[in-house]
């Protein structure tokens, strides 16, 4: 919340005798029951726990803090700030390590700093001298007990899964976070890092603590829309499957933008007429490329130091089913792999050139571009 007309807003929405449940509570209601809050009246957005034996469940945006702060942007930080002010402190070594760096998750030190400051001056009352304001501005360098005093109340981080943009409707994907869940302690939250990683970051970003996933849409203004538990663990979702291509089309607009070249996370591997390697299911490598309709796979089927011996085509099979491949050479199975999306399997032929076999795959959704070959990470 950036005004204080809104801090009073959300306080006064998030208190009284008719107050909705905090995220603290929906949590801790999640703990005792397998229901979700599917059902309740709000806007839908889902928890995600670091920890993999609790389920990710779907939470909700009560509709009446929804009306007190909207209709426009987005509430979630709001709403879940709260979640994170656990009262942890800072890691001394942690912080070092970090400030030395000079960044935190993307940001900097110093901008923490500004908030710490930011924080203890603001409550100075303007009738109290000006040296005291002096002191208290003494009190906030760069330091850890200036961190956790910028963000006792809670400090939320939002990262982009995808971005709206007109090719995705308008609408946006995001992972709320503890902002200083790492200086936190905070253990490493794998699922959220798989998922932004099924978007096309690669290396997968590292998530601490729980963390809470919502969307948004942009138009006609910027507002929270429901997206749900099953929106998340479902690979096949179309808006997972086109993250990967979304969010390299809005890296090289900005790139367009701001004149930078040579930046393109998320990075995707086979593009750009550069082949990935793979292993096949013998132990040796092959390689594979792919645009927006197709992917090439290269599968050698006679060791490069066999000499003079050819290959003989009527001991290749190979075999293409909706989402796999399998390749075999004089019954040995040389690759199966399970496709990270699906392919068009009347779209798809092989050839030979030399001891290779080239296959060619056409996509069954055209525009895709895949974040990896296989479907498993």
């Amino acid at each position: 919340i950036e005004s204080s007309a809104d801090r009073r807003k959300a306080e006064s929405a998030l208190t009284g005798t008719d107050r909705p449940p905090s995220i603290i509570e929906q949590v801790q209601s999640l703990s005792l029951s397998s229901d979700d809050a599917a059902g309740e009246n709000g806007v839908k957005f889902v928890y995600l726990p670091h920890d993999t034996s609790k389920p990710i469940q779907t939470v909700c945006l009560p509709s009446s803090l929804v009306e007190a702060l909207g209709p426009a942007g987005d509430i979630i930080p709001t709403y879940v700030k709260s979640f994170f002010a656990d009262g942890r402190s800072i890691d001394e070594k942690i912080f070092k390590d970090q400030a030395a760096k000079q960044n935190l998750l993307g940001g900097d030190m110093e901008k923490f700093a500004a908030n710490a400051k930011k924080e203890k001056l603001g409550t100075v009352s303007e009738d109290e001298p000006a040296a005291a304001a002096e002191d208290e501005e003494k009190k906030t360098r760069l330091s850890s007990s200036s961190l956790m005093n910028a963000t006792a109340g809670g400090s939320v981080e939002t990262f982009p899964l995808v971005r709206p943009s007109k090719t995705n409707k308008n609408e946006g994907v995001y992972i709320y976070l503890d902002e200083v869940g790492m200086l936190k302690h905070l253990s490493l939250n794998t699922r959220a890092s798989q998922l932004a990683q099924q978007c096309g970051y690669h290396p997968a970003p590292n998530f601490y603590g729980d963390v809470f996933v919502g969307r948004v849409s942009s138009k006609p203004m910027l507002h929270n829309i429901d997206i749900q538990s099953g929106d998340i663990m479902d690979t096949t979702k179309e808006w997972i499957v086109r993250a990967p291509h979304e969010n390299v089309l809005w890296q090289q607009a900005v790139n367009e933008a701001t004149g930078r070249s040579g930046e393109t996370q998320p990075n995707h591997a086979g593009t750009e007429g550069v082949a990935a390697e793979a292993t096949g299911n013998d132990g040796c490598s092959y390689s594979w490329l792919q645009n927006e309709e197709e992917v090439e796979l290269t599968v050698p089927l006679i060791d490069g130091d066999d000499g003079d011996e050819t290959v003989n085509k009527r001991l290749i099979k190979v075999s293409f089913l909706p989402q796999k491949v399998v390749v075999k050479y004089n019954s040995e199975c040389k690759v199966e792999v399970q496709l990270y999306s699906k392919i068009d399997v009347d779209g798809c032929t092989w050839t030979l050139d030399k001891k290779n076999l080239v296959i060619t795959c056409e996509k069954a959704r055209d525009g895709e571009i895949w974040p990896r070959l296989e479907l498993s990470g």
